[in-house]
């Protein structure tokens, strides 16, 4: 099959990329050195829906009075608090603030543009009643599937959220096509430059992929075609593991959510294992609050992944690439596009220890960046498509490996990943085979969440182990006696 000539087009383009690669192998770790997928991350923002839920806390249905109430109530516990407490709006806006400064998690190549605050109101008041039929997300029917959802996540304000959830398919299809997203996630792939004599670059994929590879690699390639084939496809794989996320944040206080909880459970009945056991906690929401626990982050996150195959390669090359053509050019071809691969819960608490001495607004960064790496767990534990390969950093050779993921990933002792071996063909080019399964070891998993040392210093009854655990830099796994080096892990099964 025909691809684009990576090769090629770094001998034409006087090896910027090479030099470029070169750096990259003489300051890059083993652990910064392996092919990550890539994520663009959007967040939807609906002042309606965060004044929704800030009426929700003004109305009482809160328990102490509201989410503000309680954060001033824990402040005047200590002055450090009131002194540091370094918002003055509304508090409902912070992750709409805060989004824009959280980093993309370490196993992704950060591929953001410029947009990643959409406003859902302004789209949403352009959305047809067709157009909105046309983006509906066909849902699976059945009690238990909706029991389940709402188990897992919270019980969510209907009248809050139906309307949000019912649009937000063809909003984001409409923000994709209105801002030409799809072209625009290439054009960086290829460092797309109008003001350049030569528009289309290769830095960012030297950069990302072909470390692997010396400058004397490509000059080769030029003559060897199972190594030129080689550096194409690792461009070729790369480009195809491209992923937009776009989530909507949802600041809702946890006694209100227990309180939706508590109510279906007791109208539906004991069908509702889950709602269950959530209402039965409704008693302890108050003293929950006082200790820290007085709001969540929810996160509905949606994933898209944009289209690359063996015939839009072929054509960007021709058309576009080898022409100089331009961007303009790239989007009336029509060949980029996004496609939907899922949509997923998840939430995250805050909590403001009655010894801690932060502002709020970093409280809720925390708690949203955690939001969003607990969207993207669910989106690989279901999605296999999504999930990362990490490489193995190290072992003794009797069964225990090492590899640089923990709580940030979800990771726990439960949870099952297989050892991956890296072969290739006779064209170079690289599929992994499965020879092992290997569980992380319990006391030995590393404490990686955003924030994670904070919040321990923040505690004062925390315990060596879990002090220790902040700076292990990898976790360790328990599996089959073998030399793995230079093998990889990937989920198989979450616990």
């Amino acid at each position: 099959m025909k691809h684009l000539s990576l090769t090629a087009a770094a001998l034409a383009i006087a090896c910027a990329g090479t030099a470029s690669a070169k750096e990259a192998n003489a300051s890059d770790s083993l652990v910064q050195n392996y092919m990550r997928s890539s994520l663009y991350t959007i967040l939807l923002n609906s002042d309606t829906q965060n004044a929704f839920y800030e009426e929700e806390t003004k109305k009482g249905e809160v328990a102490d009075g509201g989410i503000m109430a309680m954060a001033k109530s824990l402040a005047k516990t200590d002055e450090k608090k009131a002194a540091n407490d370094d918002h003055t709006g509304s508090i409902f806006a912070l992750p709409a603030m805060l989004f824009p400064t959280i980093e993309i998690p370490n196993q992704f190549n950060d591929h953001n543009l410029a947009t990643r605050v959409v406003n859902f109101d302004s789209i949403r008041g352009l959305i047809t009643p067709e157009e909105k039929a046309q983006f509906a997300v066909k849902k699976k029917g059945g009690f238990g599937t909706f029991a389940k959802s709402m188990a897992g996540m919270s019980t969510a304000t209907d009248n809050a959220n139906n309307e949000f959830d019912e649009y937000a398919p063809a909003v984001i299809n409409r923000f994709f096509t209105s801002n030409n997203i799809a072209p625009r996630i290439l054009a960086k792939w290829y460092d797309y430059n109008p003001e350049s004599e030569q528009r289309w670059g290769i830095v960012t994929i030297t950069d990302r992929g072909i470390y692997n590879f010396t400058p004397d690699d490509v000059e080769k390639a030029a003559t060897d075609f199972k190594l030129k084939k080689k550096i194409d496809d690792t461009a070729f794989n790369m480009i195809s593991n491209t992923y937009v996320m776009a989530v909507n944040l949802r600041f809702r206080s946890y006694q209100a959510i227990v309180a939706e909880a508590s109510a279906m459970a007791q109208s539906v009945g004991s069908q509702f294992g889950g709602l269950g056991s959530l209402a039965a906690s409704a008693a302890s929401a108050g003293a929950s609050a006082a200790a820290g626990d007085g709001y969540t982050v929810q996160a509905v996150s949606s994933l898209y992944r944009l289209k690359w195959n063996n015939d839009i390669n072929d054509r960007f090359g021709e058309e576009i690439f080898a022409k100089n053509a331009s961007l303009e050019d790239l989007i009336a071809s029509g060949i980029c596009e996004l496609e939907f691969i899922g949509t997923e819960k998840s939430s995250s608490n805050i909590r403001q220890s009655l010894f801690s001495d932060k502002p709020i607004s970093s409280l809720v960064k925390r708690a949203t960046a955690r939001a969003i790496d607990q969207a993207i767990i669910k989106l690989q534990n279901n999605h296999e498509e999504f999930r990362t390969v990490l490489p193995i950093i190290g072992g003794d050779g009797n069964g225990i490996i090492y590899a640089a993921l923990g709580t940030k990933e979800g990771l726990n002792e439960k949870d099952e990943y297989e050892i991956l071996e890296a072969r290739e063909d006779n064209d170079g080019k690289r599929s992994y085979k499965a020879v092992g399964t290997v569980k992380a070891v319990k006391g030995k998993i590393w404490n990686n969440a955003y924030g994670a040392e904070e919040e321990v210093a923040e505690n004062e009854k925390a315990t060596d182990e879990e002090k220790a655990a902040l700076n292990y830099g990898y976790t360790e796994f328990k599996g089959k006696k073998g030399d793995y080096t230079g093998y990889y892990l990937r989920l198989k099964k979450k616990k």
